[in-house]
């Protein structure tokens, strides 16, 4: 690994909601990151609770998503490439792999159904994409906060989903016009606790300490660890039955 490689921390756990471990269901959030040279690349997924095969979509999107923009920055394409079109194409070419995967499987692309909030984040400029809910901050370098929201149907429970029709209507790109010292992507279940009121803010008393213990932490999978037991604790049960899922990507 080259110095610019390591300028990146990132940190990640996808951890069963109290719904879910009562009735013995899965986890139907995921989670994946690469970096290539200074580039980030990240995403969580969130399943739709109603689709019967969405921890499969989840992670199907989650994992080939980051693969396929990595694959791209690789092979020369720019930050700017992928927010001008490569992004919506990959993510096009990928909703198809998933309804050859339905059809094999005898199953429809709504089986399938899965949220997206992800990053593409180099040196000083980047972008978040977005798909439904969940939630994306950029903690810039001034010290402001950057937030792609959440986006909700007509009705509370409602939201987007990659195997929807409408898919590219809903999906927004929010850009990221300077450096930042971290990325935070959520899934919704995180959001009562790691989020302010109205999602105006990280919640600091929760987000600082962890951020804190990540930035000291010896190595990843330590932190990794740490994540999912602080997301995993019976305390979160009271605030939220849903799957919780949290990336943290902090600058070196």
């Amino acid at each position: 690994m080259t110095a610019v490689q390591n300028s990146w921390r990132v940190f990640g756990a996808s951890v069963t909601g109290k719904a879910h471990l009562d009735k013995d269901i899965p986890c139907q959030d995921a989670h994946a990151h690469a970096v290539v040279g200074d580039v980030l690349v990240a995403i969580v997924c969130d399943g739709a609770g109603s689709a019967r095969l969405s921890e499969q979509g989840a992670q199907f999107v989650a994992a080939h998503t980051v693969q396929a923009l990595a694959g791209r920055l690789e092979q020369g394409a720019t930050v700017q490439d992928l927010h001008d079109g490569a992004l919506a194409g990959t993510l096009a070419q990928i909703r198809a792999a998933l309804e050859d995967i339905a059809r094999a499987a005898n199953a429809t692309l709504d089986d399938y159904a899965s949220t997206v909030v992800g990053v593409v984040m180099g040196q000083d400029t980047g972008f978040f994409f977005h798909l439904g809910d969940g939630l994306g901050v950029a903690q810039l370098i001034d010290g402001g906060e950057l937030i792609s929201l959440p986006a909700n149907g007509e009705y509370a429970n409602e939201t987007y989903f990659i195997s929807g029709e409408r898919w590219r209507e809903q999906l927004r790109l929010l850009p990221i016009p300077q450096s930042v010292r971290g990325v935070v992507l959520m899934s919704d279940g995180c959001m009562p606790f790691a989020m302010s009121k109205n999602n105006g803010a990280l919640y600091a008393p929760f987000m600082d300490a962890v951020q804190g213990y990540l930035r000291t932490v010896d190595s990843v999978e330590l932190g990794n660890e740490a994540l999912a037991s602080t997301l995993a604790d019976p305390r979160t049960h009271q605030i939220t039955g849903d799957d919780k899922t949290l990336l943290l990507a902090l600058r070196a």
